[in-house]
């Protein structure tokens, strides 16, 4: 696929990874750990950015128009999301393009670290499922390859989308504690790569 096609198959795989396709998810607010535990503020949008780790979440909401008070209440989650919800839902625009760039942004990095890795992937099923292990965790490359960057360089071969989900299930907390969310991740990816080549 061209970068254009991919962007867009992507998007369809992250409105079902995070959303379960429910477009109304965009402008609400969702607590990304369940308990509101303030680890990772609430989140918002497609790409549901979270607030506590994600910087551009934080801007997406100061561009909305949020006062600071606000976007510090929802990045700790001391204040009521809920009540600020019309306000979020009136800025879907201004969230649709901080998805865009999201999207383009976690895509463009997954490809750049490949590169410089020389890590060889098989298709583009492995490349999305690479960039949606970015879009939830951000695909470490600081000064040193993050794990999953020393796993695919390990393997030798070109990687596949199973691989992501591997790493995932064996080396991450969030894959040995919720196997089944992984697993429900990737066969949207497949079901909807699947569709796109038909």
């Amino acid at each position: 696929m061209n970068m254009a096609d991919l962007i867009k198959t992507f998007r369809k795989v992250i409105i079902a990874n995070e959303l379960d396709n429910d477009l109304a998810f965009v402008t609400k607010f969702s607590d990304p750990d369940g308990v509101r535990s303030g680890k990772s503020g609430w989140s918002f949008g497609a790409c549901q950015f979270d607030l506590q780790n994600n910087p551009a979440a934080a801007t997406c909401l100061r561009a909305i128009g949020f006062t600071p008070e606000e976007v510090a209440g929802l990045k700790a989650q001391s204040i009521d999301a809920h009540a600020l919800e019309p306000k979020l839902k009136a800025g879907a625009g201004i969230i649709e393009k901080f998805d865009a760039a999201q999207l383009t942004g976690c895509l463009v990095r997954c490809e750049a670290i490949l590169s410089r890795h020389g890590i060889p992937v098989i298709d583009d099923t492995a490349l999305l499922a690479l960039a949606d292990y970015s879009n939830q965790y951000y695909l470490s490359d600081i000064d040193k390859p993050g794990y999953l960057v020393h796993y695919l360089l390990g393997l030798k071969v070109p990687f596949t989308a199973r691989d992501v989900l591997y790493f995932k299930l064996n080396s991450t907390p969030y894959g040995k504690s919720h196997p089944g969310d992984c697993k429900r991740r990737y066969n949207n990816l497949v079901k909807i790569m699947e569709t796109a080549a038909a």
